[in-house]
């Protein structure tokens, strides 16, 4: 029961709608150029940190210590769901991965607001 838990946390807005809050809150300093600035490590480690609380903060509201929630995803009982937690908790620890999210969300997040300006004018265009 306790995979099919925390999958269902994984996947619910309890524990996306924070990440998503903080990937735009944040992605904006993130750029696809090849050197990595300084303050992109700053901000995953402050990634990294808000998914930890949320996974502990969730597991102690069932009743389940951090370390038991290790030795129980680390048996690997269910495989398929094995997996699918241990690629939605460990990708956390990727810079490289998180980079690429950082940097996907901002490119996203830009040409929505590119494609509303475009919108509006041709709107007001329309108008004249």
């Amino acid at each position: 029961w306790l995979y099919e838990a925390v999958i269902r946390f994984l996947q619910g807005p309890l524990y996306t709608t924070p990440l998503m809050g903080f990937i735009d809150e944040h992605c904006a300093i993130f750029d696809s150029e090849d050197e990595n600035k300084l303050e992109y490590t700053t901000v995953h480690a402050e990634f990294k940190a808000l998914v930890e609380r949320l996974l502990t903060d969730f597991l102690a509201e069932l009743g389940i210590d951090s370390d038991t929630f290790t030795k129980l995803v680390g048996d690997g009982v269910h495989r398929e769901l094995h997996s699918f937690v241990l690629t939605s908790i460990l990708t956390v620890d990727d810079f490289i991965q998180f980079k690429a999210m950082m940097v996907k969300r901002n490119l996203d997040l830009t040409n929505e607001v590119l494609s509303l300006h475009a919108k509006l004018a041709a709107t007001q265009a329309a108008e004249e």
